[in-house]
């Protein structure tokens, strides 16, 4: 029974192919016979569709390649619109197009077409600059015999597959200037028609050449393969392509997209949502536009990001609006001004800040979110980056970080400073330019905070410790606000500013001046004889020039200008209180512009200069106002201005005086006595003179039962030249106690000495206990007198010896004559 059921089985799909074989026989030779005609049908019935010239080359039947279905070939096909001779754009040529057909639809002479499959093609809608179009041809035209009720007409179309293979489809927009171009490798629809929606299942592998929505702004996904198989829908009612949450492919990167088109109208529009993980950031730019790339490049990342994008507008040209986010996780990130690690973010890109302005680059902008990363080992954080106007990019954002202060040496790269200890904060904003600013950075703006640090200043080895303060950055300027801090057992309160230095830092640190206000309660000045000394870096930094860091670069030729206040002073034997002081230190050279404190029981101005030699010694000069000082005071406190002819032990009383000097000082701040040069204006009040042995040696000549040891006198004044070891005592009246007398000559300290002492004889009238000595000029000529001459001796000690004959006088005229 089996083996009968088999056998009638076998006879009966015999019979079946045999049938099918004799029905393509038969149909193969009707084509044969017939091909002219069919051609010729075939060519008007889709004339009378398109409105267009339509050629075919050629006719034929393929079973083999489309089996179980027939398909009529069509070979050489070319539709035309009717300005083809003048712009040369076919809207359709293919290599062949199969039209298939249904063989029990064909028996039942029923509409058979059921597939439609091209190879090797093209498609190109073409719109020229006047805005004549070849897209009229995608217009079928009406026909009243076909569309009124037939018995064989349909609501719905029979087509059920649709294959392109090697086709090139192009919509190229003269008027509106976009340009799609894509080139299918291969495409399998498979189509089912539900009510008034077509449902498409896909299978692709295209090539996007160009998706410009607009040429002047470049293309998206340009040369980029798509491949995927998914499903998408048509809805007829509304004339929109629909798809929800398909996977494919761009560039081997898996997407996931959600959109809708509109095919027909008279603005229509599209929207796409796009959705990918783990994509490289290099990549996702390749597809964007150029220009947009070129944007983004300003940033590179290290690490895959996930991403996100909206992309809507207009089909018939127009620039479409992009909205794109990100998330990006734990990666190196490196822009025109730092380099980060460890960088993440979330954030978004829009080419539409202004809605309703041009969707350009000057109306895009990038916005990051939740930043977090390190730089050079520190940890920076911030709520917002924001960058505007693609075309010109500006930037503002705020970056905080919290850090040991350590770690500002590898950022600062200095050779200068080296910070040892402490913690820091940094809060920076910045708006402006996105580039690498070596001129201006007029928009930055920030602050940075520390506290218990330690930092040693390398040059003259000196370390400040317990350093609390604020740095603070404003546009080009920097300002140092409430600088705490103890340098060699000394308390400093500080406040600084440098005008446009982070613009002079990079381009002339030369120029640089940093203005510093500094309050100390007490310094000791012989703790600070450092600042004379030779800067020890002075040989490292030659020769490491290659990596002078700009910072030296200001610390080292910049200015310092400083203004000190300090309660107490002391040098060595001089003591002051409140000291104000106005002095600007440059490379090698310090100008003391003005000093003014009370010192030696009253008040001292001054002011000079002081050029810092090679050779340890420096070139001071000086211009000094005593007012009502102490005189002994003075002397002690000054060396007794570098000559021992009169020194602080001679002398008492309350002093007034002009001093011009110049002298050299070694690095310890003392003066080379032989290179003294100065001018004395002096007034002494309330004076005594004691134990002056030039003065002691008169009583060998005149009244040796008088005290010469304790001289009183009246107001002294005179001016005293000092140079070369000499001071020239210009004609001084001394009214005393014990005696008058008139003083002038050269006291010289290389054995030179050559002094005149005139008495008059009006002193032998011994003076009373209660005598007050009144000055009567030393214009005067004092009458009768004996003169004394002052004199080395063969000990080198002076000698004094009665000049009864002038010749102190005549040595005097005689050196006039010769100079």
């Amino acid at each position: 029974m089996l083996t009968r059921f088999y056998k009638y089985s076998l006879r009966t799909v015999g019979i079946i192919i045999g049938l099918l074989i004799v029905a393509y026989i038969i149909l193969y030779a009707y084509v044969t016979i017939n091909k002219r005609s069919i051609i010729k049908q075939v060519t008007e019935k889709i004339e009378k569709k398109l409105n267009g010239n339509v050629t075919i080359g050629d006719v034929d039947l393929s079973i083999l390649s489309t089996f179980p279905k027939i398909a009529v070939v069509l070979h050489n096909v070319s539709v035309t619109d009717t300005m083809f001779t003048r712009h040369h754009h076919a809207f359709f040529v293919g290599a062949r197009v199969y039209i298939e057909l249904g063989i029990l639809n064909l028996i039942r002479k029923e509409p058979a077409l059921s597939g439609l499959k091209i190879e090797k093609g093209a498609v190109y809608l073409y719109t020229d600059s006047s805005g004549y179009t070849n897209t009229y041809l995608m217009k079928p035209k009406s026909n009243a015999s076909e569309t009124s009720g037939g018995t064989g007409s349909k609501s719905k179309s029979d087509l059920e597959s649709i294959v392109l293979k090697d086709v090139s489809i192009i919509d190229d927009d003269g008027v509106n200037t976009k340009l799609y171009n894509i080139y299918v490798n291969e495409l399998k629809l498979k189509l089912e028609e539900k009510d008034s929606t077509t449902f498409f299942s896909a299978k692709s592998d295209m090539l996007v050449h160009n998706l410009a929505f607009k040429t002047a702004n470049g293309s998206f996904l340009k040369e980029k393969k798509f491949e995927g198989n998914f499903d998408f829908r048509y809805n007829k009612k509304v004339n929109q392509l629909q798809f929800d949450s398909i996977d494919i492919k761009l560039g081997e990167q898996p997407f996931n997209l959600s959109g809708r088109f509109d095919l027909v109208g008279p603005e229509p529009q599209f929207i796409l949502n796009v959705h990918t993980r783990q994509i490289f950031y290099n990549f996702a730019k390749t597809l964007l536009p150029p220009k947009i790339d070129s944007a983004l490049s300003l940033v590179s990342l290290d690490k895959k990001l996930d991403a996100d994008a909206q992309i809507s507008g207009p089909l018939n040209g127009g620039d479409p609006l992009i909205l794109v986010t990100w998330n990006v996780g734990h990666s190196g990130l490196n822009t025109p001004f730092l380099n980060f690690d460890d960088a993440s973010f979330t954030g978004y890109f829009t080419n539409e800040v202004v809605v309703g302005a041009p969707r350009r680059d000057p109306n895009s902008k990038i916005v990051i979110n939740n930043f977090a990363a390190t730089w050079s080992g520190f940890p920076i954080s911030s709520a917002s980056i924001e960058i505007l106007n693609l075309f010109k990019p500006v930037m503002s954002c705020d970056l905080a970080s919290s850090f040991p202060l350590k770690k500002i040496n590898d950022m600062l790269g200095s050779n200068s400073i080296q910070i040892q200890d402490g913690e820091g904060t940094i809060d920076i904003t910045y708006k402006g330019p996105i580039e690498k600013n070596t001129t201006t950075n007029s928009l930055l703006n920030g602050e940075l905070a520390f506290k218990n640090g330690n930092i040693l200043y390398v040059p003259r080895g000196v370390e400040m410790k317990d350093v609390t303060g604020r740095l603070i950055f404003k546009n080009s300027d920097v300002y140092i606000q409430n600088l705490q801090c103890n340098v060699l057992n000394t308390k400093f309160v500080m406040n600084g500013a440098a005008k446009n230095l982070l613009t002079l830092m990079n381009t002339e640190p030369n120029k640089a001046i940093i203005d510093w206000n500094i309050y100390t309660p007490s310094v000791n000045l012989s703790s600070f004889t450092y600042l004379l000394k030779k800067r020890k870096s002075s040989d490292h930094v030659k020769s490491q020039k290659n990596k002078m860091n700009n910072i030296d670069d200001v610390l080292d030729e910049g200015s310092l200008h400083v203004k000190l206040h300090a309660d107490n002073l002391s040098y060595r034997k001089f003591f002051a209180t409140n000291v104000l002081a106005d002095v600007m230190l440059m490379q090698d050279d310090y100008k003391i512009n003005n000093v003014s404190m009370n010192g030696a029981g009253g008040h001292i101005n001054l002011d000079g200069s002081l050029i810092l030699q090679k050779d340890n010694y420096h070139q001071a000069r000086a211009n000094i106002l005593l007012d009502n000082v102490n005189v002994s005071k003075v002397f002690e406190s000054f060396n007794n201005f570098g000559q021992d002819g009169i020194k602080a032990e001679n002398l008492e009383g309350k002093l007034k005086a002009k001093i011009v000097a110049a002298l050299a000082i070694d690095d310890d701040g003392k003066a080379y006595p032989n290179s003294v040069t100065s001018v004395v204006d002096f007034s002494l009040t309330n004076g005594a003179l004691n134990n002056f042995e030039p003065v002691k040696k008169l009583q060998t000549f005149v009244f040796k039962d008088r005290d010469f040891q304790n001289i009183r006198f009246a107001e002294l004044k005179d001016k005293l030249e000092i140079a070369n070891d000499e001071i020239k005592i210009n004609r001084m009246e001394i009214e005393s106690n014990v005696l008058s007398m008139y003083v002038e000559g050269i006291y010289s300290m290389k054995g030179k000495t050559d002094m005149s002492i005139q008495v008059p004889l009006s002193n032998l009238k011994k003076r009373d206990s209660d005598f007050i000595p009144k000055n009567k000029g030393a214009e005067k000529k004092g009458g009768t007198s004996i003169y004394i001459r002052g004199r080395p001796g063969s000990d080198g000690n002076i000698q004094f010896k009665l000049d009864l004959f002038g010749k102190f006088s005549k040595a005097q005229n005689k050196l006039n004559q010769d100079r």
